[in-house]
């Protein structure tokens, strides 16, 4: 029984030797990893470096345009505005001609009108 347990515990050593001996070699292979991984993480740092520069150079530019756009909306819509006035007061001055000269030129031409009608009327009798 005794040269049983003896060998149990060498294959239990033998099998904690190797966990430990794979455990190695993982941890190797990890750090292996992690040195490429901050390789290229420090690759990555100097590329993306420059790009978010010019993103931020873009924006800026982009955040001018549209303010620009702004002003030249807003300067549109002040000469639409304004065309809109203009043409309610040519509304308005055509009302108000209308409203003087439409009276007086229909009682001209009633006049003319009458006058007309009396005068044929006058040389129809004869």
């Amino acid at each position: 029984m005794e040269t049983l347990s003896e060998i149990l515990k060498l294959v239990l050593y033998c099998s904690a030797s190797a966990v430990c001996i794979y455990l190695i070699v993982v941890l190797v292979r990890f750090k292996e990893f992690l040195q490429v991984l901050q390789i290229e993480l420090i690759d990555l740092n100097k590329n993306l470096k420059p790009i978010l520069e010019n993103l931020n150079t873009v924006t800026d530019k982009l955040r001018l345009i549209t303010t620009k756009v702004e002003d030249q909306v807003d300067i549109i819509h002040g000469v639409f505005l304004a065309f809109r006035r203009i043409t309610e007061n040519i509304t308005r001055l055509e009302e108000h001609f209308q409203q003087r000269l439409e009276e007086p030129l229909m009682r001209v031409g009633a006049l003319f009108g009458n006058i007309i009608n009396r005068v044929t009327s006058l040389f129809m009798r004869q």
